[in-house]
């Protein structure tokens, strides 16, 4: 039996080994049981706000697993700052951010338009090296949640645009994400 407190404060101890030994012990809960980890929410959030990029890559994988039983509308508060991250340069935060989108507009629908948004400017928002393999996690995200988008015509565009893409994952993710949907 897992002690839920022990793993949440070895998230937050200072020795990347112990963080990161905690984080797999909580992301299947997060995935599983999200309710047994939404007690535990501030933490997560102030792992977001911590420099060290491991830190904000746990905290964007166990929000955007534990939102779906945000009952108490607490993304919503972190809204801005959540999204402030697909900015970030680095290349784990900012992909991840986007990657976790489909979560959470499955989880927070009303978000859609909102989110969409968001990951619709990477292009001009993002200061990723990788910014083109970032967009395969902008279509992965797409792909999770494109039966909620109302203005479809705005992504089937994005994601054609990345048929030229110079990351070879992004190219197939686009054709796939247009095969899938009979767009040619």
């Amino acid at each position: 039996m897992v002690n839920i407190k022990e793993s949440i404060e070895g998230l937050q101890s200072n020795n990347d080994k112990i963080r990161y030994n905690q984080f797999k012990i909580l992301l299947p809960i997060s995935e599983k049981n999200p309710k047994s980890l939404y007690p535990f929410w501030d933490i997560f959030v102030d792992l977001l706000k911590k420099d060290e990029v491991s830190n904000k890559y746990y905290a964007i994988c166990l929000i955007a697993n534990v939102v779906k039983v945000d009952n108490l509308n607490k993304f919503e508060k972190i809204f801005n700052q959540f999204y402030k991250l697909l900015e970030h340069e680095s290349p784990v935060v900012s992909p991840n951010v986007a990657g976790a989108s489909g979560k959470i507009v499955n989880a927070k629908p009303h978000l859609e338009s909102k989110i969409t948004n968001k990951l619709l400017k990477v292009d001009s928002t993002s200061k990723s090296r990788y910014l083109d393999l970032m967009k395969s996690y902008v279509i992965q995200a797409f792909d999770e949640y494109f039966d909620k988008i109302k203005n479809k015509k705005r992504i089937i565009k994005f994601v054609e645009d990345q048929l030229n893409s110079t990351s070879p994952k992004t190219k197939k993710l686009a054709k796939e994400f247009l095969k899938k949907r009979n767009i040619e």
